[in-house]
């Protein structure tokens, strides 16, 4: 079995959680404020153009900071930590390209501003896409087994689109060769909707499928409520044994139970 967080990592994770929070608040409450400003006064100057566009950033990172540790807490904790560090240095290159003076040789191709930029494009591409794979991995205990295999195809997708990105910002656009982009970009093209089809669908049927869980459980609750009825607390091994099978056969745990006791009357 893989180890749980503790209390103690448990505390700290929520107030990073509540950190994040409030630093996209402040740093939009920021962003409102410079635009209430130069709408107001009418002007815009470069420091204030700097500053906005440095809230901005933080913000967007700790939106993806958010959607990281949604995960952390789960077996999957150590692919939440690689998108927080991946969305750190994209943080920190974009942070350099607002503030940092590059002169005359900013566009030098292997230049330092190319190479930031770069580091910039890549990062960024990668803690997003690991944003969205780490908010599909909450579906990884969906009650239906048909989900959990979808899962895996979804996690499959969002991994081939940086893939197939990353190489043409490293290029510089010189890849893929001009014979064979029209079937690269049709490729990309049908990935983006396979994607995006799986990131509605399969959240979208969780959630129907919990639902009638949920009334399964609900109707079971009214008929324990019958004298003739014993309610009995399970915990430790079986309480787990119990709450797998459930979920492997879309069934509630009263269901799990009843079957046992109807299977051992029959012998």
């Amino acid at each position: 079995m893989s180890a749980q967080p503790n209390k103690t990592e448990t505390s700290n994770i929520k107030g990073v959680r509540r950190i994040a929070v409030w630093t996209v608040v402040v740093a939009l409450v920021i962003t409102a404020l410079i635009g209430i400003y130069t709408i107001v006064s009418g002007e815009l100057g470069e420091t204030q153009s700097k500053v906005m566009l440095t809230t901005l950033a933080v913000a967007a990172f700790s939106v993806l900071a958010l959607c990281h540790l949604a995960i952390v807490e789960r077996d999957v904790r150590a692919v939440g930590w690689i998108g927080i560090g991946t969305s750190a240095i994209a943080l920190i290159s974009a942070t350099v390209l607002i503030w940092w003076n590059f002169g005359d040789y900013s566009y030098q191709p292997g230049g330092i501003y190319i190479n930031i930029t770069k580091t910039f494009a890549t990062t960024g591409l990668v803690a997003l896409s690991l944003a969205h794979a780490n908010l599909m991995l909450l579906l990884q205990t969906a009650p239906l087994r048909w989900i959990r295999s979808s899962l895996s195809v979804a996690l499959i997708l969002i991994a081939i689109v940086p893939t197939l990105v990353i190489p043409i910002i490293l290029t510089d656009g010189m890849f893929p060769p001009e014979s064979f982009q029209d079937v690269y970009w049709r490729f990309f093209a049908v990935i983006l909707i396979l994607d995006a089809l799986c990131t509605i669908a399969l959240p979208v049927a969780t959630l129907i499928v919990r639902g009638q869980n949920k009334s399964n459980a609900t109707t079971s609750n009214v008929a324990s409520s019958s004298p003739e009825v014993v309610n009995i607390t399970l915990t430790g091994v079986a309480a787990t044994w119990v709450n797998s099978q459930a979920t492997e056969s879309s069934r509630t745990p009263d269901q799990i139970v009843a079957s046992l006791i109807a299977a051992a009357r029959k012998k």
